[in-house]
């Protein structure tokens, strides 16, 4: 665990509260570098199993936090924070230009199309992405007369048409985990979709077109990310445990067994004698392929750079070319630590944890974007 005593305005933590884990990051910036200053986590699965029944989860969130905030020695005030994915929506609709105030209370009514609560409960967010003329079709193509007659004439018109990315989330949701860092003692700057923070992560300013397969132990997030804005979300509700639970059936082994077997140095996925079938690995693939076959449908010409593997099961032996044989397109490995300088002493750790700190590590990097910005 590295060590850190002084507070200062130039770091940023990041804090991911995961369906198994809580996971912390901080991080500095300085003579235009970002460096790791400490890093923590805490399992969430052995925090229930030391509470008592009475103890609600929130509690057993709040208690984990404070005793890892306090291992780690973090001071920072600038804490930013992740709220799950499914928790979340984040959609693109189409509307013709028109002014913000206007703009804003279309947004509003097309919301109501999405989400199925009243909005006085869900927190609402939006960017205008892209902007395009999309005039009236000439009766007469190719006849430039009649074209410049067409514009002439006051019936025609030619509008902006807008792509607005649209976010929301359940204010519950956003107060919850306020309320749950505020009471550990940092100030929240910000609280966002953990779907923004993996592509920070993950992507950051490549251009082109991405999927990113962030495996976690309960659940799996798709995220389809071209030139920087999120197209496409999915969650599905399984991951990891599933893999095992799968391992465990088809070895009649027990779960701890599964477990590091699983994780091991053997390929169990691509053998043609000795692979298993894990039907969560087969749920995957085939919601991918629905989206990658929407995306080509709509986008004649589009191309996909690769399929990024992110989370704890992206370390699991043969995944990578798994993915690769099912779908034919180029894979790989997600790394979350590249544009961070890590110290010699810890960078055998980082090697080790992977992409699985890539939530906290997204949001990290937002306070050090902002920071930049300033």
């Amino acid at each position: 665990m590295l060590e850190f005593f002084k507070t200062k305005k130039n770091h940023f933590v990041g804090i991911d509260f995961g369906t198994s884990s809580i996971k912390v990051v901080e991080l500095s910036y300085a003579d235009q570098k970002t460096s790791l200053e400490n890093y923590g986590f805490v399992d969430l699965n052995l925090s229930n199993r030391n509470n008592t029944r009475t103890s609600s989860f929130e509690q057993t969130l709040n208690d984990s936090l404070k005793k890892l905030l306090t291992r780690m020695n973090i001071k920072s005030a600038s804490s930013f924070v992740s709220i799950p994915g499914f928790s979340g929506l984040i959609t693109i609709i189409d509307l013709p230009d028109m002014p913000e105030d206007e703009l804003s209370k279309a947004i509003q009514f097309e919301a109501h199309k999405y989400i199925p609560s009243a909005l006085d409960e869900i927190a609402l967010s939006w960017e205008v992405i892209e902007k395009n003329k999309d005039g009236e079709k000439d009766k007469e193509d190719g006849n430039i007369i009649s074209k410049l007659r067409l514009r002439n004439d006051p019936s025609f018109r030619a509008s902006e048409k807008i792509k607005v990315l649209l976010v929301a989330a359940p204010k519950k949701d956003i107060e919850r985990y306020d309320r749950l860092v505020s009471g550990a003692g940092l100030d929240v700057s910000a609280i966002e979709l953990e779907t923004f923070s993996i592509a920070r992560a993950l992507i950051g300013d490549e251009a082109g077109t991405f999927i990113i397969v962030d495996i976690g132990s309960r659940a799996t997030n798709i995220v389809l990310v071209e030139k920087g804005v999120i197209h496409v979300n999915r969650n599905i509700d399984a991951g990891g445990d599933e893999i095992t639970s799968a391992i465990v059936d088809m070895m009649n082994i027990s779960r701890p067994r599964a477990e590091a077997f699983k994780m091991g140095d053997k390929d169990i996925l691509n053998g043609k004698e000795s692979a298993i079938v894990i039907p969560v690995l087969d749920l995957i693939v085939g919601e991918l392929r629905r989206i990658i076959t929407a995306y080509k449908e709509k986008n004649k010409d589009a191309k996909i750079e690769s399929l990024i593997l992110s989370g704890g099961t992206s370390k699991m032996k043969g995944i990578e070319e798994y993915f690769t044989g099912a779908l034919g397109e180029k894979v790989r490995m997600g790394n979350p630590w590249r544009s961070v300088v890590v110290s010699s002493q810890v960078d055998p750790f980082v090697r080790k944890m992977g992409s699985s700190f890539a939530v906290a590590l997204g949001l990290a990097l937002r306070g050090v974007e902002d920071y930049k910005r300033k």
